[in-house]
């Protein structure tokens, strides 16, 4: 027992020695700790053992022999030689791939340890689809031979095990086996869209990128036109769009759902989970994978979408990065000390107090500001902010109290990008001159892809972001610093702490990330600590556990006393269009029993009595072709527009004819009344004005500094903040246009496109699709095409202007020409010349 207890006392002793390595040298301690030699073979001794055990040994182990490593500096033979044969041994071969690149690994292994490292490697190596050898970890070649065999998969895994890797490269053996396969990647948000296009169209070039094409707008291929493989990456509502093409009839071989966790995220859970409900009911014998970080249950989604039959599901707990959880205290009448203690599976282990380079006192933008630049000086670090204004503000913070850097031209031509197409006073400009930089989701594409490139090439090393990572960003650091983190208005959940804390360490880069975790005893949520596997529900059955009283407000308001926000009555909304869709479906309430308990079944049955009173006569291919819109709304809508006199007088105009701004204010004004959707008149003539130059796919750049300008001339210069106005002005353009318009529009345009053919009028069919140029930016098809093979709205625009492209030609044949020019003679900004580089090189 006591010699267990001593090997105890060593991994504490080891933890907390690693931890005062990997500190910054301006971090000082009284207390510094050393290994001698007769502990280090006693720890590398016991990581040999543990690495033959169970998945927490196996993860202890990589603790034990990579801080070793780290301690040693790579001067001690025999903690190299172990790390070589454990990290073999468990299958961590990028982690091996580090040690190599790293340290000079000498000869010495004895014969059997040798033969279990070729053993090893032969067991988990592959051939590619450019016929190279490739050593895959344990988890991700159960993956990959899961990907070739299973019908329906789901999978649970770390956030840096690699899963993007082997889904690539099952990507391109499906397509380079195939000849005419279609298959549909969703992803959770539009910032993600670009990034997972970028990754899937490097993959195909490996095989040859006439193999498949790429989309990412909702327009389904024409067979007939292109006999070859489509891969079509989307959000939610992209796919229900897809789903609900007539022009073109969709297909689906293939469906992947990444980051399938967010199910459970309010109602773009639910349209999640509306949107995989409608494909599989269309392409029932479609492949089907969920990934998910870190959940305890991934066979829930084989048993919510009835796929337990031909299914398969596996969780894996083990990551080749790992991540110390640094708790962080200030300490009592010491303004310049920080109390540090590492937090893990079996407990707390003290690290000790340290030394500051400043005071952790003060302002808490200030605090992170300056923690954020201490540890910035030899790594990657980003900084969690609840908010794009925090983000914004900690930047700021950060950038005055940073020095300037010698910037590269890639930083300068970021810069110059950023005056010409958002702002010349934009606060990220000056945050570039120091380093620094910020990021959230409804930055435009090419600025947030622009943030990402310069942090992963090292130009840039700290950046302030906000829950885009949560969301599946690819941005990893050696530090992540979070300080009270929510989920929303509540405190973070477990799961999203994990999801975000595993952005800490770069594969390949290092064995460890940390993450910084400030003052938790004063967080809203303690969810740095608990279970690492969190069980997920979707947001549908978590809306109704207490039998659907949310929904029950939102159709009869007035019944209850207390109010709620803007937020709770979408979510309800969208839930009730799901369940009336069912109950179109099955065409009873009998689903509705897999939601009821002995708590909440009087509720339920409430519930179902009023989803089914109802009124409703439109056809039942409307309703369901708009799901995550109430029934009785779209219902309104159509009464609405049947008490015209000419329903022609409520068609769309194509944005560059006179009266098409006053048609969509007019448009706007139905709309509001039939969704009940409160605008105030100021804002809903901003939004129709924002909207009609936004469709006219006028530069975002322009559309900034006018709005800038306005309020600079009608409230003062010194009364407006630049950077505050891009940030709402953005925000409107992604919540209000590119989302609730988009939702709007189409119902609209559909259900009036119904009444004209009831009504036999020919001009039914010259109805503008108006919610496809509100989603993209532009009304002109040549722009659409070269956004669908994955340009950004600036570098689409910026082309069109440069040739007279075909509006007939498929999006391909736009491909097509563009390899045959000289891009760099291209007057256009230097940042959209490298996109469209980066897209046919």
């Amino acid at each position: 027992m006591s010699e267990i207890l001593d090997i105890q006392m060593l991994v504490r002793k080891l933890e907390k020695a690693s931890i005062q390595n990997q500190l910054p040298s301006s971090f000082t301690s009284e207390n510094t700790v050393y290994l001698e030699e007769k502990e280090i073979k006693a720890l590398v001794s016991h990581a040999s053992v543990l690495s033959l055990g169970t998945s927490d040994d196996v993860n202890e182990s990589y603790e034990i022999i990579t801080r070793l490593l780290e301690q040693t500096n790579g001067n001690s033979k025999l903690v190299k030689a172990a790390a070589e044969v454990i990290l073999s041994r468990i299958g961590n071969f990028p982690g091996r791939e580090l040690l190599r690149r790293r340290y000079a690994i000498e000869s010495g292994i004895p014969a059997p340890l040798r033969l279990e490292i070729i053993a090893r490697e032969s067991e988990n190596t592959i051939i590619d689809e450019a016929e190279n050898e490739i050593q895959l970890t344990d988890f991700q070649l159960q993956l990959f031979k899961s990907l070739e065999n299973e019908q329906n998969l789901s999978i649970s895994a770390p956030t840096s095990a690699g899963k993007s890797f082997v889904l690539n490269l099952s990507l391109s053996n499906q397509i380079k086996e195939k000849e005419c396969s279609s298959i549909v990647y969703v992803v959770p948000t539009r910032a993600l869209i670009s990034e997972v296009s970028m990754r899937v169209r490097e993959a195909i070039k490996r095989i040859g990128q006439d193999k498949a094409i790429i989309r990412t707008t909702p327009f389904p291929v024409d067979r007939k036109k292109i006999p070859t493989n489509v891969v079509y990456i989307f959000t939610q509502e992209r796919l229900l769009n897809f789903l609900s093409a007539t022009d073109v009839e969709p297909e689906i071989d293939t469906l992947i759902i990444d980051e399938a966790h967010e199910i459970q995220n309010g109602k773009r859970g639910i349209i999640l989970q509306t949107a995989i409900d409608v494909a599989l009911k269309k392409f029932s014998n479609a492949k089907l994978l969920f990934a998910s970080p870190l959940i305890k249950n991934p066979e829930y989604f084989l048993s919510l979408f009835k796929r337990t039959t031909n299914g398969k599901f596996f969780t894996e707990v083990i990551s080749p990065v790992s991540q110390n959880i640094l708790l962080i205290n200030q300490v009592a009448r010491k303004t310049t000390k920080m109390h540090t203690s590492l937090l893990n599976s079996k407990g707390t282990t003290e690290i000790g107090e340290f030394n500051l380079p400043f005071q952790l006192r003060g302002s808490k933008n200030q605090q992170i500001a300056n923690l954020a630049l201490s540890l910035s000086d030899d790594d990657s670090v980003i900084a969690f902010s609840n908010t794009p204004s925090s983000a914004e503000e900690r930047a700021i913070q950060a950038s005055q109290l940073a020095q300037s850097i010698d910037m590269n031209e890639d930083i300068e031509m970021f810069i110059s990008f950023i005056k010409q197409e958002i702002h010349p006073n934009y606060a990220l400009i000056n945050c570039l001159r120091k380093g620094i930089a910020f990021h959230y989701g409804n930055m435009p594409s090419l600025l947030r892809t622009g943030v990402e490139d310069l942090f992963r090439n090292g130009d840039i090393k700290l950046v302030f972001c906000t829950s885009t990572l949560l969301q599946g960003v690819n941005l990893p650091a050696k530090h992540i610093i979070i300080e009270n983190p929510k989920s929303g208005d509540n405190g973070m959940t477990r799961a999203d702490f994990l999801n975000l804390a595993g952005r800490a360490g770069r594969l390949l880069n290092e064995f460890h990330g940390n993450v910084w975790c400030i003052r938790p005893e004063e967080w809203d949520s303690q969810c740095y600590t608990g279970d690492r596997l969190q069980t997920i529900t979707s947001s549908i059955n978590n809306i109704l556990a207490d039998g659907g009283t949310e929904l029950q407000k939102a159709i009869n308001p007035d019944t209850f006393e207390d109010s709620w926000n803007d937020k709770r009555q979408d979510e309800a909304d969208v839930a009730i269009g799901k369940l009336y869709s069912d109950y179109i479906d099955t065409k009873d309430f009998s689903f509705m029993e897999q939601y009821r308990t002995d708590v909440n079944s009087s509720e339920l049955d409430q519930t179902i009595e009023l989803v089914k009173s109802l009124e409703v006569t439109l056809p039942e291919e409307i309703i369901n072709r708009n799901q995550s819109l109430r029934p009785d709304q779209l219902d309104r809508l159509y009464a609405n527009l049947l008490d015209q006199d000419n329903i022609e007088d409520f068609y769309p105009i194509y944005p560059y004819l006179s009266g098409a701004k006053a048609r969509v204010e007019k448009i706007l004004e139905v709309i509001e009344v039939s969704f009940e959707w409160k605008l105030h008149e100021k804002f809903k003539s901003w939004l129709s004005f924002l909207a009609y130059e936004w469709v006219r796919g006028v530069p975002i750049g322009k559309i900034l500094h006018e709005r800038v300008s306005f309020l600079e001339d009608t409230k003062g210069s010194d009364n407006i903040n630049p950077t505050k106005e891009v940030r709402s002005c953005l925000k409107v353009l992604e919540t209000d246009i590119r989302f609730k318009m988009v939702k709007y529009f189409s119902a609209y345009l559909e259900i009036l496109k119904y009444i004209a053919l009831e009504k036999e009028l020919e001009s039914a069919e010259t109805i503008e699709p108006y919610h496809i140029y509100l989603e993209f930016g532009s009304c002109q098809k040549s722009v659409l095409n070269l956004m669908s093979i994955g340009l950004s709205r600036f570098t689409a625009i910026h082309l069109d202007k440069c040739f007279n492209f075909s509006e007939n030609e498929e999006p391909e044949g736009y491909l097509a020409e563009l390899k045959h020019i000289n891009i760099h003679k291209l007057k256009m900004p230097k940042l959209c010349i490298n996109e469209v580089m980066t897209l046919v090189s």
